[in-house]
């Protein structure tokens, strides 16, 4: 049974359809569709430090290499841009053309990508896009991240974060938060996620989400 987590963090921003949501170290990075902008926000002041445009803006965010991956585009590919200038610097098709991409996030194991439609979320290398692994879950995908050794991913329509246990492949635990979470990231230490209700950036914290 999901358990109620409260948020101990928020950032209102402005905002009208929050997609993706991504930790660079330094800000979080959120895009809009509504905007056609991509936005680094300081998660101490909740200021706006940096925003590039992006046209064809759809669901999930990440970075890879020191650059942005946003999920652009009917066919929801993979458009590379430079943090600073904003300028693409390649583009790549969804490696699963014609499915529902939503979640996408970068680590050093490899690319997640998460299909609401599917109920899969996709690890692959981030060179040649081959399928490393694949992870059948319970339900649709919105946002995916990954913390220390969990697989967390957002169900938006029933408000729940999910996590999967990466070593068995087998879904540990569900939270419902406030709102109707999309893109997520882990910064260390809390699960961020985009809430499309209220037009936030929130944070939760999981009692033992590390792992030793």
């Amino acid at each position: 049974m999901p358990y109620a987590v409260g948020s101990v963090r928020d950032i209102p921003v402005r905002a009208l359809k929050l997609c993706g949501l991504t930790w660079s170290g330094e800000f979080l990075w959120f895009s809009e569709s509504v905007l056609k902008q991509i936005m680094a926000v300081d998660p101490h002041t909740g200021a706006i430090e940096h925003r590039l445009d992006c046209a064809d803006v759809r669901t999930d965010l990440t970075t890879l290499g020191g650059n942005l991956v946003q999920v652009a585009g009917e066919r929801r590919d993979l458009r590379v841009i430079h943090p600073q200038t904003g300028a693409v610097l390649g583009e790549h098709p969804n490696p699963r053309p014609g499915n529902t991409l939503c979640g996408l996030e970068a680590t050093r194991d490899g690319l997640w990508l998460g299909y609401e439609d599917l109920r899969v979320i996709d690890l692959r290398s981030p060179v040649d896009f081959t399928l490393i692994d694949t992870f059948r879950v319970e339900r649709g995908v919105a946002g995916v991240t990954v913390s220390d050794g969990y697989l967390v991913y957002a169900d938006y329509r029933s408000g729940l974060i999910n996590l999967v246990d990466i070593d068995s492949g087998r879904e540990v635990a569900a939270y419902w938060v406030h709102g109707n979470p999309t893109g997520l990231t882990w910064d260390g230490r809390r699960i961020w996620y985009c809430d499309y209700a209220t037009f936030q950036l929130r944070a939760i914290e999981v009692p033992g989400i590390l792992k030793g």
